[in-house]
């Protein structure tokens, strides 16, 4: 009897041990420091198993020991956690920090810059042509309401989701403008005033000048003249789907169009690109001047007048400065 209960007592205790080391070396491998000498970037598709991250994982040298990474993702409950996409592991990561990455899905962002002042084609086909965004290939919609910006996304971003984005931020940003506008503004609606904003985009050449040219238009409109601006004449040979890369003509002047403000004595019928915030909200809120006409001062701004006489001279100016170049 003495010799069962001492052979038992051996049993359980060698069980005991070997537990304790079995949770020893759980512990080592989980938190030792991985072999890799440099940060590396792994790639985790949709649906791709446990056992084929872990061969992943070896292949890049990441861990040293495959049964260890199954062992921790079984006995941690990590195999319907680990979420897809793009994540750049340091150097010398454990298992331990690998898999907290994989856990938290905390993927690498990527960024795409959407210039101000583009037309809807010219942003879609940017969207388009970004090998890094997937998802199927976008169709144009009405001009004026994406938000020019710079998007983050990862891998698991599409080009709709991009789209969707700077749609609804566009709206919110044309929305607040409008509900806080200036009471005097010679604008029916929120629409009328992205149409303006498109324009002034399109002619202003810095922030202070932004506000400058939404007075002359506003001033104008009040005072029912023409516009007269460049950009609405070349959106209607365009149609914004081509740069516009030669210098405008005077039969381009006299082109039939609903976008020739040099002919048509109101706005253009919808916007001639995707204005900015500033833009918007320079229109929206215009500071007040009694300037009636501007032309560039050859510099990237503009010269700014309030008579017929002053702004001639201007333009006398201007064309001597690039007869000089």
């Amino acid at each position: 009897m003495a010799s069962l209960v001492s052979n038992l007592f051996y049993f359980f205790l060698a069980c005991l041990l070997f537990v304790l080391v079995v949770i020893i070396s759980f512990e080592f491998y989980y938190e030792k420091p991985g072999p890799s000498d440099r940060e590396k970037l792994l790639i985790i598709n949709k649906g791709q198993s446990v056992a084929n991250i872990a061969s992943h994982l070896i292949d890049l040298n990441l861990i040293e020991n495959r049964m260890a990474f199954l062992l921790v993702v079984r006995f941690k409950g990590f195999h319907d956690k680990i979420k897809f996409g793009q994540y750049m592991i340091p150097r010398s990561a454990s298992i331990k920090q690998i898999t907290d990455e994989l856990v938290a899905g905390v993927s690498v962002q990527h960024k795409i810059i959407v210039p101000e002042g583009l037309s809807t084609v010219a942003i879609l086909d940017l969207l388009n042509k970004d090998a890094r965004i997937k998802g199927d290939l976008l169709n144009a919609v009405e001009e004026g309401v994406l938000a020019p910006n710079t998007y983050s996304f990862d891998i698991t971003t599409n080009k709709r989701d991009i789209f969707l984005k700077m749609k609804n931020e566009q709206k919110k940003i044309i929305d607040t403008a409008w509900n806080n506008r200036s009471p005097d503004l010679p604008l029916k609606n929120s629409l009328e005033l992205l149409i303006l904003a498109s324009i002034v985009e399109k002619e202003a050449g810095n922030e202070e000048d932004r506000k400058k040219v939404a007075s002359v238009f506003l001033n104008r409109l009040k005072k029912k003249m023409r516009l007269q601006s460049d950009p609405t004449v070349i959106y209607g040979l365009t149609l914004g789907k081509k740069p516009f890369e030669r210098e405008l003509t005077k039969s381009d002047l006299q082109t039939k169009s609903p976008f020739n403000t040099y002919k048509i004595a109101a706005l253009p019928p919808r916007p001639i690109c995707n204005p900015s915030k500033a833009s918007i909200h320079a229109v929206a809120n215009p500071v007040k001047t009694d300037f009636l006409f501007f032309v560039s001062d050859g510099n990237g701004g503009h010269n700014f007048s309030e008579n017929l006489k002053q702004h001639n001279n201007f333009v006398k100016e201007y064309r001597r400065l690039k007869a000089q170049e």
